[in-house]
């Protein structure tokens, strides 16, 4: 006989009722079942390379499978082939799947009313359905996620255990006679069932505000209209951050938004995340995204989405996580803090809050902003590494953990400088990860910067659980992020964002570094030019500061004649002069798009991250344009013994090639006075540091790879991509979302650094 182990997503797919299927049709005997650590393992008596290849090529649609084990093992009684109950003999890694948008055979079945589950929001099968926000532990099974509350009724029973059914161990599955309800809390009355879905449709097309409590957490969600969308800023305090809105099918999305073939089936996909489409009107859904030429579109992904479309008149809603502005997203009743006109809410406990994903296409490739619902906890391969965990930077974190050289990354935490995202959810999602796969951690990895929390943190754990810590350079860890995902070595990198702490205690965002694991060599091969930002953290939000102090190395603040009245109250320009000197240095890529986006008179205040780079990017005109990039060489520290710090780290000096710009700022703001379009000055700006990037990274025979936030620029890594070759993440952000994942890296290398 065989025993045979099989590792991937195959928990809550019909993996074991496809296996019984695929065995009994070849006449075996045996058994499949799940292990206690969620592999499959199958013993069968006969025809195993036939029944192995079978088993890949005919899987079911959602599963994976990473890798199959085959041993020959001594004859078992068994008579016949069967399932058997989960647990036993331990295997490695393995997870269940993403939560998953309705199946097209769920939906039907929900439209027909003639079938049980007839307008039914919890409606779902082994190919959909809620997954990782219901999972507690492993392995997947009912008792193992928050459906353990809901007894199956008898139908539901029968469909459960019949081999044949497409709901066979499904854990998910339940009806209007045993599962969870919708209840509608509406001026302190409550309304239940579909009666409730159908009321808050018709609060919605009145003009109400509504949260909506979904898979992983509470939306909000309202009409379109810029009064109400105004109203709903007050509320938030959110004045200018764009909201995602939800579409009632792809046909009305066309008609407001290019969509690209690649879009619109990644919008299909079962993963179903906001897909980041420029408007065809820029001044389409203006109080949806003031002043941006895009809007992040969603399509119905649950059951109780296309329930309320069946009763809206509106074609587009808001729908935006209900949180408070740098906190998680509600997933119990402190969503009432929110003062809304009413709330719906199910009776499911969320296990795991899970935002919705969002992406954008630069250049035809996906970029993931926000790694969410329907990629966690998908693993990814990241080959011989050691068990670990890295905790991520401050902004948009993530937790990466690895085991058997699996990497999961966990879903969107957020800031973690707010008390209530570092406490009630990155705490608990470290707790979490590590239990749900039983790490044993060799080792902790986390950002360099001494005054994060997650710094802080890691460096307590480390002691806690007496395993060293690497303090991996921001920068250099979104350069592996990068080398993560393809497994490389050694590459050229270019590391462009708003904020890293630098190995020399000044502020890093425009890099461009060697990373060499073969010989060991980690170098800081080129930077922009230093400047200030004057006042610090006020210079991130006011972004008039970093245009002074680009134009004062100049030496042409006299360009500044006129822009005094933007300034803040009891600001002048004769003040930066003073203070300049005792600004933060920085090399930030991400503060001279915000300077330019000032220059330009769009943005002066950065009400949300990105804010002024995003407005700019909204009106860039391409347009055939020579630049010449100002590139000299300066002797520096910059060969750095590891890319984290360690006991023996050291420092060299060694030749960086310095981006200079601040004169070329200086002639486009002349042109820009003397009437020059913004969109063409916008577009000359970035053709520059493309050219002059490229110019830098096609001199070593290395791959180029670029990570880092300014990289979701649209016209920036294609027009590098002019002059070179350019590997950009694809399966994690490549914002600071994605940064844990190239500190976990560290894990391939350690020993050999």
């Amino acid at each position: 006989m065989y025993r045979i182990v099989v590792r991937g997503v195959v928990q809550g797919v019909g993996f074991r009722p496809f296996v019984y299927r695929l065995a009994k049709s070849m006449n075996l005997r045996g058994y499949v079942k799940n292990t206690g650590t969620g592999t499959v393992e199958i013993v069968i008596d006969r025809d195993v390379e036939e029944f192995v290849k079978r088993l890949k090529e005919e899987k079911p649609p959602i599963s994976e499978i990473y890798d199959v084990n085959v041993e020959e093992i001594p004859d078992l009684p068994l008579k016949d082939f069967v399932i058997e109950k989960s647990g036993g003999k331990k295997g490695g890694l393995s997870l269940p799947p993403p939560d998953v948008a309705v199946c097209k055979s769920c939906l039907k079945e929900l439209f027909d009313p003639k079938d049980r589950r007839y307008l039914y929001p919890f409606i779902s099968c082994t190919d959909c359905g809620p997954r990782f926000s219901v999972a507690i532990k492993l392995p997947y099974d009912r008792e193992n996620t928050t459906f353990k509350d809901f007894p199956l009724c008898d139908e539901c029973s029968r469909e459960y255990w019949d081999v044949l059914d497409r709901r066979y161990y499904a854990q998910s599955i339940a009806c209007p006679k045993c599962g969870p309800h919708y209840e509608l809390i509406l001026d302190g009355e409550v309304v239940r069932g579909l009666k409730a879905i159908e009321v808050t449709a018709k609060l919605i097309d009145d003009g109400k505000i509504v949260a909506i409590k979904g898979i992983g957490g509470y939306h909000i969600a309202c009409k379109t209209d810029d009064d109400i969308v105004f109203k709903l800023r007050d509320k938030l305090g959110r004045p200018q951050q764009p909201f995602a809105i939800m579409a009632r099918n792809l046909d009305v999305v066309k008609e407001v938004a290019h969509v690209s073939e690649r879009e619109e089936k990644e919008m299909l996909s079962y993963i179903r995340p906001i897909t980041i489409l420029k408007k065809k009107n820029a001044d389409d859904f203006f109080a949806v995204s003031p002043h941006l030429n895009t809007i992040g579109v969603m399509l119905p992904y649950s059951p109780l989405h296309y329930i309320l479309f069946n009763y809206l008149k509106s074609d587009f809603i808001v729908m935006t996580s209900a949180n408070k502005p740098g906190e998680p997203m509600f997933i119990d009743d402190g969503v009432f803090s929110l003062e809304l006109d009413a709330y719906l809410r199910h009776n499911l406990q969320i296990f795991n809050r899970v935002d919705d994903s969002v992406v954008k296409f630069v250049g035809n490739r996906r970029l993931i902003i926000r790694r969410s619902r329907g990629f966690v906890p998908k693993v990814i391969d990241v080959g011989e590494c050691l068990d670990g965990i890295a905790v991520g930077a401050e902004l948009y974190n993530s937790i990466t953990v690895v085991k058997d050289g699996k990497a999961i990354v966990s879903q969107y935490i957020g800031n973690t400088s707010n008390f209530k995202t570092f406490n009630e959810f990155f705490k608990r999602a470290v707790n979490f990860f590590m239990n749900f796969v039983n790490l044993k951690p060799k080792f902790i990895a986390c950002d360099l910067h001494p005054l994060y929390n997650t710094t802080n943190f890691a460096e307590k754990l480390s002691k806690r659980l007496g395993v060293p810590i690497y303090k991996v350079q921001h920068h250099f860890a979104h350069a592996m992020s990068v080398m993560a995902e393809r497994g490389l070595n050694k590459a050229i990198a270019i590391t462009i964002d708003g904020v890293g702490y630098g190995f020399d205690g000044t502020i890093w965002g425009g890099e461009i570094l060697l990373l060499d694991f073969e010989n060991n060599v980690f170098k800081r091969v080129g930077r922009l030019e230093r400047f200030r930002l004057i006042g610090g953290d006020l210079a991130t939000r006011y972004p008039l500061r970093v245009l002074f102090s680009i134009l004062h190395k100049a030496k042409r603040t006299d360009l500044l004649e006129g822009y005094e009245r933007f300034l803040l109250k009891g600001e002048s320009f004769d003040l930066f002069e003073k203070i300049h000197d005792k600004g933060v240095i920085t090399t930030s890529m991400g503060r001279v798009l915000d300077a330019i986006s000032a220059m330009l008179k769009i943005c002066f205040e950065r009400t949300y991250e990105g804010e002024p780079a995003m407005k700019l990017e909204s009106v860039v005109e391409p347009y055939e344009c020579d630049v010449k990039p100002e590139i000299d060489v300066v002797r520096e520290d910059s060969v750095y013994s590891s890319p984290y710090i360690k006991e023996d780290f050291e420092v060299k000096s060694g030749e960086v090639k310095v981006v200079r710009f601040s004169k070329f700022v200086a002639s486009c703001m002349e042109e820009f006075l003397e009437g020059e379009s913004k969109g063409k000055i916008a577009f000359k700006v970035i053709s520059y540091f493309a050219k002059a990037f490229a110019e830098i990274v096609r001199d070593y025979d290395l791959p180029v790879i670029a990570s880092g936030g300014v990289c979701f620029n649209s016209y920036l890594i294609p027009l590098i991509e002019k002059h070179v070759k350019v590997h950009v993440n694809e399966k994690v952000a490549c914002g600071d979302n994605g940064i844990s994942f190239g500190q976990a890296y560290v894990g391939k290398f350690i020993g050999n650094v």
